[in-house]
């Protein structure tokens, strides 16, 4: 096994200089728990590095980057390098890599400077060309620079940061973000989801909205929320505020993406009471996964209204309806809990005494019943057992 003081003299040896850049150097400055460490190596050509280094597994087609084992983790290794921007979408890049492109060069093309540090273990020394680590000290976002506005899901991603770390985004990189808006729109919807999902499992899921809505770009990635703001921007209500509320209640509540999100379109389906095509407007935005769709869905269209809540045919109906549902029993207790209904629905906080006496009063099911008739009269049986618990 290849330990990192080994790796570090080897790429010394054939004339080069290897940094840890990105993640890793922004949590330890921050007293996260740093994870993966990407290198980025200067002063070497590819060739001498794979003959340096021969079991190292190329990726990518426009630069190399390399998989190395290193203190027996799989580690990125890439050659440093700069970025021009040519062309439309984050595809439209340039990209110049080699022996001459400096450490400081290489951090120059990336987005925002609490990620545009390295890290010397050579020298025992931060390179921080940009600011980074001042940012982090003032709990700011600040884009490295004026080639932040490029790739346009960098808008996204400086949100996504915000509210990873409880991060402010300074005013300048607010209007680079503004910028990023028209061309967000043609991105792939798979990248614009990437950072939606990573923004979901933060402690505070509504700095991502918030920021995204303060720049104006909201409407790139949820139509509907961003007409919800816009109305609330106009007339001062306060949708968009309470949508935001119950979406970081909820992720207090649970830890799963999916609920949260829930949760979030459920707000918007009732700040926009009637848009029978809500799903469907959020979905062409951000191509949701199955599970994300059916949970958003359950939540908008089939968690019954407070006020039927504790009608015993609703609860029966609904814990049908929940049995092998992804959003699962915990998912509906987090939503109704965050919106203050969970007393409304006794069924949820209490489903195990209720499935016990549904699944009992199923197993009274008489012989000779046609099969088209079972359903009704278990159904009709289920409820007349619920109705005694409610009593």
């Amino acid at each position: 096994m290849m330990t990192e003081i080994e790796f570090l003299r080897k790429v010394t040896e054939i004339g080069g200089t290897a940094y840890v850049a990105g993640g890793w150097v922004r949590d330890r400055l921050m007293g996260r728990c740093p994870h993966d460490k990407d290198y980025v190596v200067c002063g070497i050509n590819e060739n001498n590095f794979t003959s340096g280094f021969p079991d190292a597994q190329k990726t990518g087609n426009s630069f190399p980057v390399f998989i190395l084992s290193v203190d027996g983790r799989p580690c990125d290794v890439a050659m440093a390098r700069t970025e021009k921007k040519k062309g439309a979408g984050y595809k439209g890049f340039v990209v110049e890599y080699g022996p001459d492109v400096t450490i400081e060069e290489d951090l120059f093309r990336r987005d925002t400077t609490i990620n545009s540090m390295a890290w010397s273990s050579e020298e025992d020394k931060l390179i921080d060309p940009f600011g980074g680590q001042a940012d982090i000290n003032a709990k700011m976002i600040r884009a490295t620079s004026d080639h932040f506005c490029e790739d346009p899901v960098r808008a996204l991603r400086a949100a996504r940061q915000a509210a990873e770390f409880d991060f402010t985004i300074e005013m300048r990189t607010l209007e680079m973000m503004e910028c990023c808006g028209p061309e967000l729109l043609y991105e792939p919807k798979e990248r614009i989801f990437g950072e939606l999902k990573r923004a979901m499992m933060s402690d505070r899921p509504s700095i991502f909205f918030s920021m995204l809505a303060e720049a104006g770009v909201i409407a790139a990635v949820i139509l509907p929320l961003g007409e919800i703001w816009k109305r609330q921007s106009e007339d001062g209500g306060e949708d968009f505020s309470y949508a935001m509320s119950l979406l970081d209640k909820t992720a207090k509540l649970c830890q799963r993406p999916e609920v949260r999100f829930a949760s979030l379109v459920r707000s918007i389906g009732l700040s926009l009471e009637g848009r029978e095509d809500l799903l469907d407007e959020i979905d062409r935005t951000l191509r949701l996964p199955g599970v994300w769709r059916r949970c958003a869905e359950f939540a908008s269209l089939h968690l019954p209204e407070p006020a039927t809540g504790k009608a015993p045919a609703v609860a029966v109906d609904t814990l049908t309806k929940l049995q092998n549902h992804p959003i699962g029993i915990d998912g509906c207790i987090a939503i109704t809990k965050a919106e203050g209904t969970i007393d409304s629905y006794p069924f949820l906080e209490n489903s195990e005494m209720y499935l016990d006496v549904m699944k009992k009063a199923r197993a009274e099911l008489p012989a000779g019943i046609e099969r088209k008739a079972r359903g009704e009269w278990i159904r009709a049986r289920q409820i007349e057992a619920v109705s005694k618990l409610i009593l």
